[in-house]
């Protein structure tokens, strides 16, 4: 599997979080890219298409680690109270975000069908 490193997160990507905090996202997010590339990460890439799934990666880990909330509705100073939106799932907030960098490499491709 092709993996980005805590370098190519805060020097390409200019990710923003700790070396801990991505060093404990890296497996999610490694194993989200490997389910939605149907394992393919394994193969021989052009370095066009590992430095996609690299970038990738990283957006799948700041998006993991914003996922950990939620997005806030609307919130109240006094009593304090927070209302959270649901506008769609992490997992489809995580899938067009690593779309976003693979769609265009044809490894989130299923094979067969028009759309997956």
């Amino acid at each position: 599997m092709i993996e980005a490193d805590y370098t190519f997160y805060a020097e390409t990507y200019h990710g923003t979080l700790s070396e801990a905090d991505f060093n404990r996202l890296l497996p999610r997010a490694s194993a989200e890219i490997d389910a939605l590339t149907f394992g393919r990460c394994n193969a021989t890439l052009s370095a066009g298409a590992q430095n996609r799934v690299k970038l990738a990666m990283c957006a799948v880990i700041d998006e993991l680690n914003a996922t950990s909330g939620g997005v806030v509705a609307s919130a109240s100073n006094d009593g304090y109270s927070e209302t959270y939106a649901v506008q769609r799932t992490a997992t489809q907030r995580i899938k067009d975000t690593a779309a976003a960098y693979l769609a265009t490499t044809g490894l989130m491709f299923c094979g067969g069908l028009p759309r997956c």
